[in-house]
Formats: C-alpha cells, sequence, structure tokens
C-alpha cells in the first residue's frame, strides 16, 4: 500500500549553513518510489530551450568555414596558376615547371653532403670509448634523487655519429684538445671528413668558441693502433659554413676500419671543446 509523506527541503548551501530553503518538494515514496524537483526541472528546461540555438550557431560556424576554406583554395588555385602562367609567357611549360619542383623537393630530402658518409651510427659505425676522451661533466646540470647528487650531466661521444645538429646537442670534452676513434660503419679507402657544427645565429650565447679549430685526422687498420695513418691537418672555419668538407692527403689506397679525429685547438672557449657532427667519406676496396 502506498503511502504519500509531505516534506519541505531545500537545496543545501556548502559554502555557509544547512538552514531549509523555501524551495519546497514534494516527495512520493513507495516501491520504485519516486520524487519531482521543480527547480532542478525548470533548470532542465531551461538548458533545453538553448540546444536549437546552439545548433544553428554551430550550423552558421560549418558555413563560414567552408567559405573560407573555399575561398583559401580559390587563393591558392589562383596563386599556382600566376606562377605557372609566368613561366609558361616565357616559353616554359608545365610540365617544365612541375619537373624543376620535384627536383628541387627531392634534393632538399637528400644528404647535405651527397658523400656516403661511413661514420653514422644508424649504419653500424660506433665511438671506440676505450680510445676517446672522456666527455665534460656539465657542474650546471646535475641530477638529485633527493638531497644526493646521483651524476653530473654528460653527452656522450655517441652524438657525433648522429645526424641531429640541435643547440646543445653535441659532444663537449674538456679544454680545447681531445680525440675520438671511430669504428667505421665498413672498411673503406677514406677520401674526406665533414664535421657540422652551429652557427652564432642558432647559438643560445650568440658565439660559438666551443668549436674546433685546429684538427687532425689518422687512419687506423686496429682499435688499438696508436696513430696510423695522418691523413692531413685542417682547421674549421667560425666564421664560415656550419658544414665543412676536408679532402684527405695522401691518396692511401689501403683499406681502413678505424678512424681517429684529433682536435688541437678550438675557437677560445676555456672550458670545453664541442663536436656536433663528425663524418667519414670514401669508397669501397672492391670499387
Amino acid at each position: 500500500m502506498h503511502r504519500l509523506v509531505d516534506f519541505y527541503i531545500q537545496d543545501s548551501d556548502l559554502e555557509a549553513s544547512h538552514q531549509m530553503s523555501h524551495d519546497w518538494t514534494l516527495l512520493y515514496s513507495g516501491f520504485g518510489g519516486y520524487f519531482f524537483l521543480p527547480k532542478a526541472t525548470h533548470i532542465l528546461e531551461r538548458k533545453a530551450g538553448e540546444i536549437p540555438r546552439l545548433k544553428e550557431e554551430l550550423q552558421k560556424l560549418e558555413s563560414q568555414l567552408r567559405v573560407l576554406g573555399s575561398d583559401v583554395n580559390c587563393m591558392a588555385r589562383h596563386a599556382v596558376s600566376d606562377v605557372l602562367h609566368s613561366y609558361t609567357s616565357k616559353g616554359i611549360t608545365t610540365w617544365s615547371v612541375q619537373k624543376m619542383l620535384k627536383k628541387s623537393m627531392d634534393k632538399l630530402d637528400e644528404d647535405d653532403v651527397q658523400m656516403p658518409d661511413y661514420a653514422l651510427k644508424s649504419s653500424g659505425a660506433c665511438i671506440v670509448h676505450s680510445r676517446t676522451t672522456r666527455s665534460y661533466r656539465h657542474g650546471g646540470g646535475n641530477y638529485f634523487w633527493g638531497p644526493i647528487k646521483v651524476f653530473p650531466f654528460l653527452k656522450s661521444a655517441d652524438v657525433i655519429l648522429q645526424p641531429d645538429r640541435s643547440p646543445g646537442n653535441c659532444w663537449p670534452f674538456p679544454g680545447h684538445q681531445g680525440e675520438a676513434v671511430v669504428k667505421l660503419a665498413m672498411g673503406i679507402i677514406p677520401t674526406a671528413v665533414t664535421i657540422d657544427h652551429i652557427s652564432k645565429n642558432v647559438s643560445p650565447t650568440g658565439e660559438i668558441s666551443s668549436a674546433p679549430k685546429d684538427f687532425a685526422i689518422y687512419g687506423l687498420k686496429g682499435k688499438d693502433e696508436e696513430d696510423g695513418t695522418l691523413f692531413g691537418q685542417f682547421v674549421y672555419d667560425a666564421e664560415g659554413q656550419m658544414i665543412q668538407t676536408f679532402e684527405l692527403k695522401g691518396n692511401s689506397s689501403e683499406m681502413i676500419n678505424y678512424v681517429k679525429l684529433k682536435v688541437l685547438s678550438n675557437w677560445g672557449h676555456p672550458k670545453y671543446t664541442c663536436i656536433y657532427r663528425f663524418r667519414v667519406h670514401g669508397y669501397l676496396a672492391n670499387h
């Protein structure tokens, strides 16, 4: 049997008091009871009334976006058409322009030096750490576990065998002299090396005094060979291009498996020298 009970209740006010308000609600209780809240119903009805207006505004925005997209596409088509017309009026066909554009895009996708890099880590080359100068320990980059210093910030020499030349992503070694021995991806007859550094324009400090200056290149048959064959001494020009290639001297016909980069000086940084990338070029002995 159902029972009808009248209650006087209110919306609770958590920040103020928990007093009863004047929003009275009649509750019906019983088997599978239900309740009716006039105030909540009013809010839901008001929100439901806003739905058609919101739908209308959404439709207007979608229509404006379609028009805008059409305008952009039209502008792009007109711009390309004008360029093609200017070329065809000079006797150059549309096909020729498209061919030039494709050639330019393909050029961007190719390696900037246009020679195989046998010191590339992803191809199998690696640093011989036992023959390589230790990395500079940057005291400002210490890692901590609670109050305990775990280890200082270090950059491994492996970074010089990878193509990323982002500012700071280099191998620093203490002072102005150091060396790195690289096991090449395969035995080659070396013909040139390339050294990369960042420019002053992208350097966070506005200068690149940590760039290498004088350096020498040696060819080694084994990782334990001390000096091997001297392929020349060179100078990296800090005012020149970021990527500089140096032709090796000595016209050696012997296959080399290891190359040693020996830096003799930098451009004035008192604490460390940075190498961003080191590449070795040449050809296979059986070619």
